[in-house]
């Protein structure tokens, strides 16, 4: 790792996007599902969970995009770094309700409630759960590392695309 040769406004703003999408796996997807889903009494409060998450993965989208020219590259590979994270986590979520479609449509056309559970269960929920618990811990260490100024040059390389440079003595 490199030395911290950032301002503390480029570790602030490199910190932003770790700690949004930190705040959508761990605040929303976990803990606001478990409060909706305990909530019998207001049944719709599990809408919630997934406006909330759409509005924050669109906010992340619009502003990875706009931060692509940014003069820092600090700033800009965690952004993209982020935004590389919140597209595996969509494609997640299509996967999810591949699933449970396909759950509804073995429940509506051959009646075995049992085997729509285990599909949504074991094909959609439990490899999202998985995920969430993987990308929260990637995101948690991105965001020590951004809090440190810290900038790994196989990072760099993979969401910069830039070659580490060897100086020789």
């Amino acid at each position: 790792m490199s030395e911290s040769k950032y301002s503390e406004q480029e570790i602030k703003e490199a910190q932003w996007p770790h700690q949004l999408f930190l705040f959508n796996m761990v605040g929303n997807h976990i803990l606001l599902s478990i409060i909706a889903l305990s909530n019998s009494t207001v049944p719709w409060l599990a809408l919630g969970v997934p406006v909330i998450s759409l509005f924050i993965v669109g906010y992340t989208f619009i502003r990875g995009m706009s931060q692509v020219n940014h003069e820092s590259e600090f700033i800009r590979c965690h952004w993209r770094m982020v935004v590389k994270r919140t597209k595996i986590f969509m494609i997640a979520y299509a996967l999810l309700g591949v699933a449970a479609t396909v759950a509804w449509l073995v429940h509506n056309s051959i009646a075995i409630k049992e085997m729509a559970y285990a599909i949504v269960g074991g094909l959609g929920i439990l490899p999202t759960m998985v995920l969430v618990l993987i990308l929260t811990v990637m995101e948690s260490e991105s965001l020590n590392k951004a809090a440190k100024g810290y900038l790994d040059e196989s990072d760099r390389e993979k969401f910069l695309g830039e070659t580490p440079v060897v100086q020789a003595d």
